[in-house]
């Protein structure tokens, strides 16, 4: 990686504990929901990887699907579930 790279990694920190400082509760509720719809998303892409042998249905674990479940949650990774199957 280049230097710009680390600077623009290094600001983004900065803005984030500068939000988190700020405003701390509406950090924390939407840092909150972003976790758990994180969560689930991971977990449904595991489950429906857990049960490929049975249905067949395999899910790649790429940025894509990964970057899907984490801001979509369970409705996104089962939007992809279907997408897949079709």
């Amino acid at each position: 990686m280049t230097i710009v790279q680390y600077l623009l990694i290094l600001a983004g920190a900065l803005v984030v504990v500068l939000l988190a400082t700020i405003a701390p509760q509406p950090f924390l509720r939407i840092g909150g929901r972003l976790l758990g719809n994180t969560v689930a998303g991971v977990a449904l892409l595991l489950l429906v990887n857990a049960v490929s042998r049975s249905t067949g249905l395999i899910m790649p674990l790429n940025w894509c699907t990964l970057a899907v479940g984490a801001a979509l949650g369970a409705p996104g990774m089962a939007a992809l579930t279907v997408l897949a199957a079709i």
